[in-house]
């Protein structure tokens, strides 16, 4: 039974190279490709792919934001992160985020096929780059997950909104990105202000970019 596979990347030509690796398999089925996190998340709930493969930086929502809503509308779905940065808040959110694996960029094609039959195993798989951030600290890895953080008080909207004010679209914008009247985005700005405890604009993207929902 053939793999099916979702990618998600917004750049076209990481995900014509990517069809490329993968299609010379007979084992995968690329089903949906997608350009955004919000495309992602779509594609994974019309879809339910066996293996979602997310890059961590996209514009609207990010990679890590997706991973955690493709795993609520398709728990079925392990997501496998691929991204250029081995930053180690990067790696931390992924996992916390329910990602299954993380793979850079520079190391893909061989090891990406080894880390979808890892991850569909059950078994976590991290490039040799990026299991360094976790040696002698696996103990704080399990912290991570029990963290209380204001962020964990945001909604799934809220939390796009934010990222998009964070990008610098205007509530005029995201309303008509996201399908909202401007009041309803507002209102999630104003929720979000309140949340996180900011006060400006200014506060708002400095927050985001410490976050590391916009890079």
């Amino acid at each position: 039974m053939s793999i099916r596979i979702l990618l998600a990347d917004d750049h076209t030509l990481m995900r014509q190279g990517l069809r490329h690796i993968l299609e010379g398999r007979p084992d995968f089925d690329i089903v949906a490709e997608a350009s955004s996190g919000i495309e992602a998340v779509e594609a994974a709930r019309a879809q339910k792919p066996d293996i979602a493969i997310v890059d961590v930086a996209m514009k609207e929502l990010n990679g890590i934001e997706a991973t955690a809503q493709i795993i609520k509308h398709s728990p079925h779905t392990a997501v496998l992160i691929l991204s250029m940065y081995s930053d180690e808040r990067y790696v931390l959110r992924a996992v916390k985020a329910g990602a299954r694996g993380y793979v850079l960029k520079n190391s893909a094609g061989e090891e990406l096929i080894q880390a979808i039959h890892t991850v569909l195993r059950g078994t976590a798989f991290f490039s040799p780059a990026v299991a360094r951030i976790f040696q002698g600290g696996v103990a704080r890895l399990q912290d991570a997950k029990d963290v209380s953080d204001r962020f964990d008080s945001l909604t799934d909207r809220e939390r796009q909104v934010y990222q998009l004010l964070a990008e610098g679209n205007s509530n005029k914008e995201i309303a008509s990105r996201l399908n909202l009247s401007l009041h309803t985005v507002e209102t999630h700005r104003w929720r979000i202000m309140e949340k996180l405890d900011l006060h400006s604009t200014a506060e708002l993207v400095l927050s985001a970019v410490r976050r590391g929902l916009v890079i």
